[in-house]
């Protein structure tokens, strides 16, 4: 009896033990937990409710000092009391038309609930919120410069952001008046920046920051082509969620998924990107093409969109997301350099050149002034 109890004890000591090696195992660094410490309270969000009569409380605004917004619609967690969205949609009975019906419940005998064509996600892109604040922080260490960056809080499952209003709400008023809220920030944003030409020239980028998790772990950049599109590359820049003057600059193939891509400078950081040099379209795989807000965002005057659907296996552990954050923080900014989007920010400071040549002259005038005196020090040191 004693043997067995102290086999059983033995076991459970191992088990605790191993568990508590595993725990250590996944704790991250001091300075991987300093940072996103650092990160999430260096900038504290504008409260637009002092000027709009916004309620602030389901969105983070963070105002920006660039050209360039990251929008982040999946990562809430803030519970409310608005409605749950159902699981499935509704469609028409006996129909070939494949239109989805937002109703719940279905209105008529005539719909039924389409579990196949008509499901509804409400998974959660959980860190793209730490990931967009990193871009933030590690753009203004490049750049001095500070994108916009908007952060949805509510929880999928009640709201989606990245949805048309019918499918993100199921019509429920206070659930739209939160739709109308965020899209309210980005278009707010999206204003300042098309409306200040003396400093951002009239150009503007939108990233929309998502994750997914996706057996090739690429990096999916979404430019509202279909991966039909990107095979055949049968596409325009204006079929494309890309500003339509890119095309007086750059050849379209180039700029998709060509050395002028922003799937090029993610690849040159070592993390895979389709579309891009190395992957061109995804062919048959698994490859999400775009959102609501790439398409209502992109293709505005002189205003892009991408969206950008990193691997969720590099943002769920923190030391992966650091080092993540990092690499593509230096890709954008590459990429927004080459395809000269921050050009009115960053231009060389002009030099006067009248005003080196006058302290030249003043230089070498001084400078023969004091070899003069040099000179007749030494003589009279000789005399003595």
């Amino acid at each position: 009896m004693i043997f067995i109890f102290s086999n059983i004890s033995i076991i459970i000591f191992v088990l605790i033990k191993s568990s508590i090696t595993k725990q250590n195992a996944s704790i991250d660094p001091l300075y991987i937990t300093e940072y996103f410490h650092l990160i999430s309270t260096i900038d504290k969000p504008l409260h637009l409710k002092k000027h709009y009569g916004m309620q602030e409380s389901s969105i983070d605004f963070y105002p920006g000092t660039m050209n360039i917004i990251l929008s982040v619609p999946h990562d809430g967690n803030l519970r409310s009391n608005l409605p749950t969205r159902p699981k499935y949609a509704c469609r028409k009975s006996n129909s070939t038309n494949k239109k989805c019906y937002y109703q719940n419940p279905c209105v008529s005998p005539l719909f039924k609930i389409d579990s196949k064509l008509c499901s509804i996600r409400h998974g959660r892109d959980k860190n793209t919120r730490l990931l967009a604040l990193a871009l933030r922080y590690e753009l203004n260490q490049l750049l001095q410069l500070k994108p916009f960056v908007i952060i949805n809080k509510l929880e999928r499952s009640k709201v989606d952001m990245n949805r048309f209003i019918d499918e993100g709400t199921f019509g429920a008023s206070n659930s739209m008046h939160a739709w109308m809220r965020y899209h309210f920030y980005l278009r707010h944003a999206r204003e300042l920046i098309m409306n200040n030409e003396n400093n951002y020239g009239g150009k503007g980028l939108l990233f929309d920051i998502h994750s997914q998790d996706h057996e090739e772990r690429w990096v999916e950049l979404g430019y509202m082509l279909t991966s039909r599109q990107l095979s055949t590359k049968d596409y325009t820049l204006k079929s494309s969620s890309l500003a339509s003057y890119f095309t007086t600059l750059f050849d379209r193939t180039e700029l998709i998924c060509g050395k002028k891509s922003l799937g090029h400078f993610i690849t040159k950081y070592k993390y895979p990107a389709v579309p891009s040099p190395t992957f061109p379209s995804p062919l048959n795989h698994s490859y999400f093409e775009w959102g609501y807000s790439i398409e209502e965002y992109g293709r505005y005057n002189n205003f892009s969109a991408i969206m950008i659907e990193s691997p969720s296996s590099e943002l769920l552990n923190r030391t992966k997301l650091y080092i993540y954050a990092k690499s593509l923080a230096l890709a954008l900014h590459d990429y927004l350099i080459d395809i000269e989007l921050l050009e009115p920010l960053i231009k060389p400071k002009i030099i006067n050149q009248t005003q080196i040549t006058k302290e030249c002259n003043y230089s070498k005038k001084l400078n023969a002034q004091i070899g003069f005196l040099m000179l007749l020090f030494i003589n009279i040191i000789n005399k003595f």
